[in-house]
């Protein structure tokens, strides 16, 4: 059995001792160079640098072919990020994560994603998990049941309506130079605002700079979202500098209090498609609008994207066909275009081309095409080639 354990502190060590390390293929993963090179370690054990919220760093250490997978550090939304990215992506069959709030299980849980209070999540329970045997949970359902005393069912809550009877509520997690100019912002156009940040220093500085409630926690946390009224929220926006903070917070804001919209900053442009797949409704990554605008301003560019339409997945993409592009010569109507896409118009030496079937594509053509993104890496190689 191929077993990868995220977190190498003290209930990763202790799980990692209690594992036949010979039986299994076990597999560490710290972001701390220290931690890993820790002079106990078990020689039979590969130990992988990195951080685990990265897909990279997962697939580095094995994730494609892993059968159990524990989150075991002692952050608990890396923890979650890192269980349902291996869920998601690498498809691993068994996932363990190690949580400190009950209210979160439920949601979590559904996902299948086998989630533990601390207390409960010792490693020699974690071991009886995967080696079975007299006396021992014939599954992970059974194991919770029998250490929690009660079953977990998953609750769904319904989205709520946005009112437009009064003005637009909107939760900021974060409070840094981000969360402060949108709240003041957002308030400037007549929109209730609350801001959540957990640093003691950014919230005294926030809480007397804005006219606002502002509360100090953990955006993530049920009590606090309870405390900040998310129940009656219209837009939650999630703008800490932590991915796995920011996707927890929106998870928790749309699944435990039915808020139906969410958005969330991305700083690692790898995560913002997943950060989709997980339930967000926006991401926002800088550094993608940055790249993507530095690309598009270079002179050998031939791709630009001018608008990106998040709530129904499409682009609106602009082509520039130069002599390698193999759509050059040749007619709308005898190319084979992906099916979700729709040429907009065609420019040609500063003139706009309304495209008919018979509309020959000539050099240095600018071709400007609302397509869906999965289909964009079809659409841009029949046009411009490989």
């Amino acid at each position: 059995m191929r077993i990868l354990v995220i977190g190498y502190g003290r209930l990763g060590r202790q799980l990692v001792r209690q594992l036949d390390t010979q039986k299994h293929e076990v597999v560490v993963v710290d972001k701390e160079r220290s931690v890993l090179e820790r002079s106990d370690r078990d020689p039979r054990v590969r130990y992988v640098m990195g951080s685990a919220i990265d897909q990279d760093a997962l697939r580095n250490a094995g994730a494609e072919k892993a059968d159990v997978l524990f989150a075991l550090t002692r952050d608990e939304n890396t923890n979650l990020m890192v269980a349902q990215t291996a869920r998601l992506v690498f498809q691993v069959p068994h996932v363990v994560a190690v949580v400190y709030d009950p209210a979160r299980e439920p949601q979590y849980r559904a996902a299948g994603i086998d989630t533990m209070a601390l207390t409960v999540a010792g490693a020699d329970f974690l071991v009886s998990k995967l080696e079975g045997g007299p006396g021992r949970p014939a599954t992970f359902q059974d194991a919770w049941a029998k250490t929690q005393g009660r079953s977990v069912e998953a609750a769904t809550v319904p989205l709520r309506s946005a009112d437009t009877s009064g003005p637009l509520y909107a939760i900021i997690v974060g409070g840094g130079r981000v969360g402060y100019f949108l709240g003041r912002a957002l308030l400037e156009n007549n929109l209730e605002v609350t801001i959540i940040e957990s640093d003691k220093r950014i919230f005294d500085l926030v809480s007397h700079q804005l006219d606002c409630p502002v509360i100090q926690g953990d955006g993530s946390s049920t009590a606090v979202l309870e405390q900040a009224g998310a129940s009656r929220c219209n837009v939650f926006v999630a703008v800490t500098n932590h991915d796995q903070d920011n996707l927890i917070a929106c998870q928790i804001a749309k699944q435990h209090f039915g808020v139906p919209k969410t958005i969330a900053r991305v700083k690692n442009p790898k995560n913002e498609a997943l950060m989709q797949k997980m339930g967000v409704d926006i991401t926002v990554s800088s550094t993608a609008i940055i790249t993507g605008a530095i690309q598009s301003e270079l002179p050998s560019s031939r791709i630009r994207q001018v608008l990106d339409l998040r709530m129904g997945e499409l682009e609106l993409m602009e082509y520039v066909l130069d002599t390698k592009a193999p759509a050059v010569g040749k007619r709308l109507r005898d190319l084979a275009f992906p099916p979700d896409c729709n040429i907009v118009t065609v420019f040609r030496a500063g003139e706009a081309v309304i495209p008919r079937g018979d509309t020959c594509f000539q050099q240095n053509d600018t071709v400007m095409v609302l397509v869906k993104m999965s289909g964009e890496s079809n659409l841009r190689k029949m046009l411009l080639g490989p």
